[in-house]
């Protein structure tokens, strides 16, 4: 065994014995890199090969340890609405990890760099509600924990400090009081979250069991849909997303106060508005020797239909060993998203459903009158996802396959919930460079000619077609041929630019990547970072300048060195548990 893989394995049975040692259970079984489950198993990810990251990886091993020793999952309160019960959930992690910080002080240092990193994906969001839970957190921490809070930590809160502060405060001393006894603990995180008024909802709402029966008629409704019978996703696992080292270690000046774009501008002139911000705040000038040989093409232009028929085939094979495991993620997430989308009540109506949180009242006093319900439509906002793929050489494989899959299940599952998803990708025409760089041979080879390689940017389907249409160019992925070199920086402007053309009132693009650009031609003509300083620019530019919401997937590869919102996979089987959390975050009503 090397001597690297000799100290990785003595480091997992460290943190091993560790968790064991602070759960209290010397039989817990813990391992590392597969796919997380519930019950008396722990899995935690493979450990980081940075130092810096290792703090953060410990404070996930002792939180799941935390949980295990402090929480039981047979005490349930129920809150009366899912939006309640999910916050209370989140304030009793809260809970267990002051308990494990309070007693232990190494504890308390790794769950503490857990959560700085845990609130460094989420210092750019903006929006006030999607702050919430994080805010809330870092409050709790600093009442509960008497704690001085980090900068990043303090920006998390400093939306909701005022509201915390004038509403919570109060609740100080019950929350101290109530750490040791979970049922008694959730009740004041009722009282307190009713306090605060961010819960939404009356305090002894029943939770709406109709829920689960509509969706499953909506399952019901759609098990006739073949896709269902070739694509699962077991989704009994989430991956936490994580970020990593930030746009201050980029050699980039700061972003101009007049390139910021306002939300409602109107961006749908040909002249991008991202490629000018991201010229205005690179410290070189990236150039494109020549755009004359690029391409945008429909994927059923690059091969006859019977090819593409031949390829959906190949890939719906290469979706067989998944299939015990593929059918929860279109489940799942369409039914979470669904419920978001549909179900709204007015209570304390004359007329319409029994609302049977009120019966103990009538049973106590006959007197009193029955409560009845009304469903009321939520407007869900309008939506358009563009799924970005990364179509190089080294995405050949698995990493390809892992992509085209992961690109199928997400359209057709958004598809079900009324969003509209189109899938792209980016390579090049050709390896090392292409008639550009004929031409610039040609032209006598001058110095620093810039971006030197013929790009394809290629549409396997439009916002606009159905999926059941543009599900056969998927199987294009997998063409022999296809797969070249890739420039990530002008791809995200494509993909970007093709979003803010759209009329819809919330726009996603998700990456589904391997890591940094490679363009041989491109590097070896101009300085070695030229294409890495140019993506991380375009990236950070949409990450805080930009309304459209960035994701990423790494395919077998930590791509969070580039993207503050990412998560990374290494098999298909693994998409549920790494996007369910994520999705469902990235839709929530505002």
């Amino acid at each position: 065994m090397a001597p690297e893989s000799s100290s990785i394995e003595n480091l997992k049975e460290a943190i091993s014995a560790a968790t064991r040692a602070l759960a209290q259970d010397p039989e817990l079984e813990i391992s590392f890199g597969g796919m997380p489950s519930t019950g008396s198993k722990l899995v935690l990810s493979n450990p980081p090969v940075k130092k810096s990251e290792l703090a953060s990886f410990r404070g996930k091993a002792d939180a799941l340890a935390c949980s295990k020793r402090f929480s039981s999952n047979e005490i349930f309160l129920d809150a009366g609405s899912s939006r309640l019960n999910n916050l209370i959930g989140k304030l009793e992690e809260v809970r267990v990890e002051i308990l494990g910080s309070k007693k232990y002080e190494g504890v308390a240092n790794n769950l503490n760099a857990r959560f700085e990193d845990k609130c460094k994906a989420f210092v750019s969001i903006e929006e006030r509600e999607d702050l919430l839970e994080p805010a809330l957190e870092s409050w709790l921490r600093q009442i509960l924990l008497e704690e001085k809070l980090s900068k990043t930590q303090s920006q998390v809160l400093k939306p909701w400090r005022t509201l915390f502060n004038d509403k919570g405060s109060s609740f100080k001393n019950e929350l101290l009081d109530s750490l040791e006894d979970q049922i008694k603990f959730a009740e004041t995180s009722r009282k307190l979250l009713h306090a605060l008024e961010v819960d939404q909802t009356d305090p002894n709402e029943e939770r709406d069991q109709e829920v689960s029966d509509s969706d499953d008629s909506n399952s019901e409704e759609n098990s006739s849909d073949p896709i269902e019978e070739e694509l699962s996703l077991d989704s009994d696992s989430s991956q936490e997303m994580e970020s990593s080292e930030t746009i201050e270690d980029m050699e980039i000046n700061e972003v101009d106060d007049d390139a910021i774009v306002d939300e409602n501008q109107e961006m749908t002139s040909n002249d991008s508005w991202l490629e000018r911000l991201v010229e205005k705040a690179l410290n070189f000038e990236y150039k494109i020797y020549t755009r004359d040989y690029d391409e945008e093409t429909l994927a059923d232009e690059m091969c006859s239909s019977e090819e593409l028929q031949r390829l959906r085939r190949h890939l719906d094979q290469l979706m067989g060993p998944s299939k015990s495991t593929i059918s929860k993620l279109a489940h799942r997430l369409q039914r979470l998203l669904m419920a978001k989308q549909n179900r709204s009540w007015e209570f304390n109506k004359e007329e319409g459903i029994l609302d049977s949180s009120r019966l103990h009242k009538v049973i106590l006093d006959p007197v009193t009158p029955l409560s009845y319900k009304i469903e009321k439509d939520t407007e869900f906002r309008d939506t358009v996802v563009s799924i970005l793929v990364d179509s190089s050489g080294s995405m050949r494989g698995r990493s390809m396959t892992v992509a085209a899959i992961c690109a199928d299940v997400i359209s057709t599952t958004l598809e079900r919930c009324s969003v509209k998803t189109e899938v792209l990708g980016f390579t090049t025409r050709q390896w090392k460079g292409g008639e550009s760089r004929k031409r610039w041979v040609e032209d006598g080879k001058p110095e620093n000619p810039g971006r030197l390689n013929d790009i394809r940017h290629i549409i396997f389907k439009s916002a606009d077609t159905s999926w059941r249409r543009g599900q056969k160019n998927f199987g294009l992925m997998l063409r022999e041929g296809l797969l070249k070199e890739n420039v990530d920086g002008e791809a995200l402007i494509w993909a970007h630019d093709r979003l803010a053309r759209r009329q819809e009132q919330r726009k996603i693009l998700m990456v589904i990547s391997d890591g940094a650009p490679v363009d041989d031609s491109t590097l070896s003509t101009n300085p070695n970072s030229y294409l890495d300083l140019h993506l991380r620019q375009v990236i950070h530019s949409i990450e805080t300048q930009s309304p459209i919401k960035l994701i990423a997937i790494g395919i077998g590869h930590d791509v969070t060195r580039y993207y503050q919102k990412a998560v990374t996979i290494h098999r298909a089987e693994e998409l549920g548990g790494a996007m369910l959390d994520q999705l469902t975050d990235l839709f929530k009503i505002k």
